[in-house]
């Protein structure tokens, strides 16, 4: 083959959609002024021009660092590649504009060597020490309005600048904040805040507290709270999480006010997009940020290696927050790589490009999918360095590779996909509640089903095996999405939620109690009378990792709400290998222990199944109703 010519035909390609991408970048102007909008339930970001737009970004679209791996040749670094910084700006904006790529993410390169809209993390509440000082001292308006100014001051100007993410992952961990402001002195704003909040609640009755929590020895009452070093552990059986949770609504509401405020001042043209919430989100933070984002933002790890994306997740936002979604970053690494990549860790990754390539369209498609996505960003422009970076941190993320060569079955993919994306989010809709008298059909597994492989491959529909219609105490929306499917042998689920949890908030001997576990409760009909099981999530000492956790699943048997035998999970029941806060489990309730021979098509199962995380903190519910155990394994016409 004439390498020449492809090179020429490739690069025709690449001046047409680069043409066509164009079209897509808003005009810029020193009058800059971004907004956005929602029409016919699609939420957008409005352009300078006035036009909606579909942010598709590459976070650190830079020209990398001028390291001891970049000069040995095991790290990108633009003057490798590049006579200049305009060469490599001209260049790296011809290749995104030609893939589809609309905007430089986070860390990306401000200066004027591209003209990408670009959205700076300015890490204000890390400089401004907001979240781990005392952020309710009433000084702190004012020392984060002089912050915000003194780093926005280099962006102020710049037409480019679409908004500011605030900081990045800052996370709203609540046990770690709520035990932190407990321990310090009185002389902290944010621990007398804390300390009245428990009063409060508790109407200052001691032994009200003691049911919820086991004090420190020595903390013996709502004044010894008062000093250096109190600390509180969870009471088994207690509702002590509740508390922890009124605790952060409180400090992320004073987080996002302060932020929010400071950048008004700062750069009132901009949009505040948040703080890059982490691969996860705790409902009590996103409930605070009502009115102090104009974006939302949040990174998020694919949950199948098929691009499946959880619909819970954004139809919780929705609810939560009226604001626009941006996802921050999203990534997909595969183990063949050209920088020696080792993928280290728990980050999507798959075998081959082929895969990382159906893989991360599959997911750009789901995110359009959602009306309140208005923008999703690629992590990132090139490869992490050979050996990682100086945290660790070793995937194949890149769309080039360190020595700047485009991975062409992944680019080449975007450059198809990316121009319709905006399309996509145009037509999208959220699914319809179904008739209320209409019985819901369970799909026929794929053949072959297996609960021991530690994939969700297998559910070839996950469209149509996904059960809606789950609820949660107001103002808190379902923190998880259940899937079933059937065959001869029985009924499967599948489980995907999130629930960040300290295990060692809780004070127990011995086996983690049954009561505090992550817990699945499942009661079937299948024609041989109700049936009810308990599928508990239980943490140990990690297997490998010394001082770590991993979750062990339990199945049990339950007769009247109780737990009363424990069955054989082998072969049965199988947690996913992702580290807390993202909960994956899989089972199989086998058609004997449903007291029926087998399951068949066209049969009525009667159903309820109710979901609570950690610590009993939050309960979904899928109240009983009868569902039909349908012929297909998709739902693509065949009859249900």
């Amino acid at each position: 083959m004439n390498n020449r010519r492809v090179r020429v035909e490739k690069w025709g390609l690449v001046v047409s959609v680069a043409l066509l991408a164009a079209l897509l970048i808003p005009a810029l102007s020193h009058a800059r002024g971004w907004s956005t909008t929602e029409q016919n339930g699609v939420r957008w970001l409005v352009g300078p021009d006035g036009g909606k737009f579909f942010s598709i970004g590459t976070n650190n679209t830079s020209g990398g660092e001028n390291d001891a791996k970049s000069k040995a040749a095991q790290g990108y670094y633009w003057q490798r590649f590049y006579p200049s910084m305009e060469a490599w700006g001209k260049e790296t904006q011809e290749r995104l504009a030609a893939w589809g790529f609309n905007t430089a993410g986070g860390w990306s390169d401000p200066s004027g060597v591209m003209s990408f809209p670009i959205i700076p993390e300015i890490d204000l509440g890390r400089n401004s020490k907001l979240h781990w000082y005392d952020i309710f001292d009433p000084s702190m308006q004012e020392n984060a309005d002089e912050i915000a100014r003194e780093i926005v001051a280099k962006y102020k100007d710049n037409p480019r600048v679409l908004g500011y993410f605030t900081d990045n992952e800052v996370g709203w961990w609540n046990s770690p904040l709520f035990l932190w402001h407990l321990e310090r002195g009185w002389a902290f704003s944010s621990k007398r805040v804390l300390w009245q909040l428990l009063y409060d609640r508790y109407e200052g009755k001691w032994d009200r507290l003691l049911k919820d929590f086991v004090p420190a020895a020595g903390f013996d009452s709502f004044e010894k709270l008062k000093d250096d070093g109190a600390a509180l552990k969870l009471r088994p059986g207690g509702q002590g999480i509740k508390a922890i949770g009124a605790f952060t609504r409180l400090i992320a509401g004073r987080y996002y006010e302060l932020a929010y405020r400071a950048m008004r001042k700062a750069d009132p043209k901009a949009l505040v997009i948040g703080d890059r919430l982490p691969l996860y989100y705790n409902q009590d933070a996103v409930l605070a940020q009502r009115g102090f984002v104009d974006v939302l933002s949040t990174n998020y790890n694919v949950d199948c290696e098929d691009g499946w994306v959880a619909p819970y997740y954004f139809e919780g936002l929705r609810e939560l927050s009226p604001a626009p979604v941006l996802i921050s970053e999203y990534f997909f690494a595969a183990e063949e790589n050209r920088s020696g990549n080792a993928n280290n860790g728990h980050l999507m990754h798959v075998k081959t490009q082929e895969q990382r390539t159906r893989g991360a369209t599959a997911a750009m498609r789901n995110f359009a999918s959602f009306p309140n996505v208005a923008g999703v960003h690629w992590f990132q422009y090139f490869d992490e360095p050979t050996g990682g970076r100086s945290d660790g941190e070793d995937f194949n993320m890149g769309l080039v590779d360190i020595h700047n060569k485009p991975y062409e079955l992944l680019t080449e993919a975007f450059a198809k996909l990316n121009p319709t994306v905006a399309g996509i989010h145009a037509a999208s809709r959220w699914t319809g509640k179904r008739d209320a008298d209409a019985k819901p059909v369970i799909l026929r597994a794929a053949a072959g089903k297996s609960v021991a492989d530690g994939s969700l491959q297998d559910w070839v529909d996950k469209v149509g095996t996904r059960l809606t219609g789950f609820s949660a105490p107001k103002p808190y929306m379902p923190f998880g999405d259940i899937h079933l499917s059937w065959d001869e042998k029985g009924l499967y689920f599948f489980n995907i939620g999130q629930n960040y949890v300290d295990l060692a908030l809780l004070d127990y001997q011995g086996e983690f109690p049954l009561s505090e576990t992550y817990q699945i409760h499942i009661t079937v009909d299948a024609g041989g009378g109700p049936h009810s099981f308990g599928v508990h999530l239980a943490p140990r000492p990690h297997s490998v990792w010394p001082g770590r956790f991993e979750i062990a699943p339990q199945l049990w048997r339950y007769e009247n709400g109780a737990p009363v035998e424990r069955i054989e999970a082998a072969g049965l029941l199988k947690a996913l290998d992702k580290p807390l806060p993202h909960i994956q489990v899989e089972g199989l309730l086998p058609a004997g222990l449903l007291g029926v021979d087998a399951l068949k098509p066209g049969q009525e199962v009667a159903l309820t199944i109710e979901v609570t995380n950690f610590y009993r903190e939050l309960t979904m519910v899928w109240h009983g109703r009868t569902a039909v155990l349908g012929q297909a394994v998709d739902n693509a016409g065949a009859t249900q």
